[in-house]
């Protein structure tokens, strides 16, 4: 007889877990071409001179490995991998960076009020709404992911 863990979450709460998953993965990608040199969605100029300074190009670096690791970190919780890695862990990582997306969102939301309030805002940036689709995904996530138990099979 062997006794197997089985991460087991919520019905029909899966969605946010795979939409983070899905979230870093893209922003991954982006951040790996972009310190590769090559500046899809940026205007390229700027993206040039801007990745010329070597503290940007190693800022981009760790972001990509940040959401490289975020992918496996928002799965844990809803796929057999979660069986294979600390939850204690995982839950931790996961706070981290829905925290730190809260941050860089609540930041965007402060600057975007002073911009109107003085007169001075010319539109929203391509990446703000992503970035606030990736605070709302693994804020909820990671709090779905509090609810989750483990099933022992025999």
């Amino acid at each position: 007889m062997t006794i197997e863990r089985v991460p087991t979450y919520e019905r029909g709460s899966r969605w946010a877990a795979y939409g983070a998953a899905i979230w870093a993965a893209i922003f991954a990608v982006f951040h790996i071409i972009w310190s590769a040199g090559w500046y899809p969605l940026l205007n390229a100029e700027q993206a040039r001179i801007a990745f010329a300074v070597p503290w940007k190009w190693t800022f981009d670096v760790v972001v990509a490995v940040m959401c490289v690791v975020a992918v496996p970190v928002a799965l844990a919780p809803v796929t057999p991998l979660g069986q294979y890695l600390s939850r204690p862990l995982v839950f931790a990582l996961a706070v981290t960076g829905s925290v730190l997306l809260l941050l860089r969102s609540t930041a965007s939301l402060v600057q975007i009020s002073y911009y109107i309030a003085t007169g001075r805002f010319g539109g929203l940036g391509i990446w703000e709404p992503w970035f606030y689709l990736g605070a709302v995904l693994f804020s909820l996530s990671t709090w779905q992911s509090r609810h989750v138990r483990d099933r022992y099979a025999c």
